[in-house]
């Protein structure tokens, strides 16, 4: 009996300590929450303050700007309207005190006519009375400027209240998240949805951000994390290429609405890697040149040989393509690119454990030829294949797709696959992705 209460004392207390844990690791979830909703309520009343102060200055440089243009263009208008009145002005008061003068020089004459009569003095005046008859031009009210000044308050007011009324929304979180990312060799394939927000968003486009490092966090600034666009368009989907294997990288995506030119709120960041090297050539074949970090290969010399990728990375859900850069000298019908299962020695690819794609467009699939003929290889050209797996099969569904044209086999593998390619002369250059 005392064995059995130990036993079940044990039992119990085992039971508490994991309930215990997990209640711990909970807390831990509660807590990395709360402050997740008080840091980005901060930062946005931060940003609030930031972007409305901004506002204030905005608008108020504007006004001055405004009141300041008006202003010159009055007194511009001022001094062009008053510098012929001026100078008519001061035609007329010379003409005035001319005129003055002739008066009062006539009224001594007058006085000096009962004592007696000097002829020269009088004819001399008489003689400068001609210019009494010319009056100078004055024009009239209606030709000369009457500045006024209009403006339309009430609309100006009305539009900016409307404008400024609609300026900022708070959102609890964004309208598009991410929702998966996925390894791929050299590359990461991310993923994004909308979420279910306050009312529907007619989305037009959706903008894709990396940040190389890790920042977790769901704040507003992102101040450490330098941020920069790797796409923007209608996918919900995008394989970002050229990535340093484990070196971890932060995605941010938003969506911009139809009929607007503002972008919504960034979604939570997500921070993943990829362990997958990238497709590169094997470096170490001495009739083929590698370039670009492995990723071009270059045909050198007249000695058929098979050129082998660095490592056996292809498999269920890999895709990979290649490029014809340049064409060679015209193929023979065991050149051409495909997939192997084996890296063994192999002087051409039609044969078993092989996937080959020749250069006039034949598919051989283990040695034997498909009747489906696809596009020859041509320079400018791209060729991908596909990988999916199917269940509890061990068999990989491959797609070819080349040009317009693709093609799809069963294929039974169940190992990684290396991709390959053959050319008997020289000149043949090749890209993967």
């Amino acid at each position: 009996m005392e064995e059995f209460c130990r036993k079940t004392l044990s039992e119990t207390v085992d039971t508490a300590t994991e309930y215990s844990s997990k209640l711990e690791e909970l807390t831990a979830s509660i807590i990395k929450a709360q402050q997740q909703v008080k840091v980005t309520a901060e930062e946005s009343l931060m940003e609030i303050e930031n972007v409305f102060d901004e506002l204030t200055m905005v608008i108020l440089a504007a006004i001055e700007k405004r009141r300041s243009h008006l202003k010159k263009k009055v007194k511009k208008i001022e001094e062009k309207g008053l510098a012929p009145l001026n100078a008519c002005h001061e035609v007329i008061i010379n003409k005035l005190k001319l005129t003055q003068n002739y008066i009062c020089e006539g009224q001594h004459i007058l006085d000096q006519l009962h004592k007696r009569v000097d002829v020269t003095n009088t004819s001399n005046y008489l003689d400068q009375a001609s210019f009494l008859g010319c009056l100078p031009a004055v024009p009239n009210l209606d030709e000369v400027p009457a500045v006024t000044f209009q403006c339309n308050v009430d609309s100006i007011k009305n539009s900016i209240i409307e404008r400024i009324s609609d300026a900022g929304t708070v959102s609890c979180i964004g309208p598009i998240q991410l929702t998966n990312v996925q390894e791929k060799p050299g590359g990461l394939f991310v993923h994004w949805e909308e979420v279910e927000v306050e009312r529907p968003v007619d989305i037009q486009s959706f903008r894709l951000q990396i940040a190389v490092g890790d920042y977790p966090d769901a704040n507003q600034n992102h101040t450490n994390a330098k941020y920069r666009d790797i796409y923007e368009g209608m996918d919900s989907a995008y394989l970002v290429r050229d990535l340093k294997t484990n070196q971890p990288y932060t995605f941010r995506v938003c969506c911009q609405e139809s009929g607007s030119k503002c972008w919504s709120a960034w979604s939570l960041p997500k921070v993943a890697t990829t362990h997958i090297p990238p497709f590169v050539w094997d470096c170490s074949n001495p009739h083929y040149s590698t370039s670009v970090e492995g990723k071009i290969a270059c045909k050198t010399t007249n000695n058929k040989s098979v050129l082998f990728s660095s490592l056996p990375l292809i498999g269920s859900s890999h895709s990979i393509e290649f490029m014809v850069l340049e064409c060679g000298k015209t193929p023979e019908w065991g050149d051409g690119i495909g997939l192997s299962n084996t890296n063994a020695d192999l002087f051409d690819l039609i044969q078993p454990g092989v996937l080959f794609l020749n250069a006039q467009g034949h598919i051989f699939l283990d040695g034997k030829e498909k009747t489906t003929r696809l596009p020859p290889l041509k320079k400018g050209c791209r060729v991908s294949f596909t990988c999916e797996e199917l269940p509890h099969q061990n068999r990989l569904r491959i797609n070819i797709d080349s040009e317009d044209k693709a093609v799809t086999y069963d294929w039974k593998t169940s190992s990684k696959l290396h991709f390959v390619m053959n050319f008997t002369y020289p000149g043949w250059k090749l890209l993967v992705e």
